[in-house]
């Protein structure tokens, strides 16, 4: 480990913070399934199946991109938040109702993919209606650096690779994206600066992290009577 004193003062601050965010993170993301928790155990004894809850998230994130769209940002942002609710109750009900399928899971992922383009859709549409070019520009910044989050996990993924290191995960998007809207327009373009900076250092964290256990695999072994 390194020396604490060898640590430049500005950089230990950095780090102090952002592991201070790790942790408040995973604590927060305990507390919000525990709380959850009750809800998904009623659904699962209403019979409702997770793909129901997954489609039913995926169109309310379609009523909320209406609504950033029309400039109604609280709404589009509490709307936002109604929507990441159904998608973590999938996830529950799939697990405690013993509901899990590999379709289920691939289901999930692409409409996850396609609520956050809504949505970053529905922001641009009203950037672009207000006339503001600028915010416009970031976003799509901020719309790259999330898909490709995504993109780097699945194909760690397909590498034999678990890969959920970094903090600007999608649930941390759409946190940051729903209290930009519930402030005002200001602390929107705010949030997608800050997504286009953080999402996109989440990649490279990603691709560091992947390119380290990888090299860190023993060679493949040669096979008798091969050259």
């Amino acid at each position: 480990m390194r020396d604490l004193h060898l640590v430049p003062s500005g950089a230990g601050r950095s780090c102090a913070c952002y592991e201070g965010f790790r942790v408040l993170d995973k604590y927060l993301k305990a507390a919000v399934l525990s709380a959850l928790r009750p809800l998904a155990g009623l659904l699962i004894r209403l019979g409702l199946s997770p793909d129901f809850l997954t489609l039913a998230g995926l169109l309310t994130n379609l009523v909320a991109t209406a609504a950033f769209g029309m400039g109604r940002l609280r709404w589009g942002a509490v709307i936002m938040l109604a929507a990441g609710i159904c998608d973590i109750l999938d996830g529950q009900v799939a697990r405690e109702g013993r509901k899990e399928t590999k379709f289920g899971a691939l289901l999930d992922s692409t409409t996850d993919r396609y609520s956050e383009i809504f949505i970053y859709f529905g922001i641009g549409a009203y950037f672009i209606r207000m006339g503001d070019w600028g915010p416009s520009g970031v976003l799509f910044f901020a719309l790259c650096g999330s898909l490709m989050v995504s993109y780097v996990r699945a194909r760690a993924e397909g590498l034999g690779e678990e890969c959920k290191v970094g903090f600007m995960q999608r649930p941390e998007r759409i946190v940051a994206l729903a209290l930009g809207g519930i402030v005002g327009r200001r602390s929107l373009i705010f949030a997608l600066v800050l997504l286009a900076v953080t999402t996109n250092l989440t990649v490279l964290e990603r691709l560091a992290y992947i390119r380290n256990k990888l090299k860190s695999r023993p060679g493949p072994t040669t096979l008798q009577g091969s050259p």
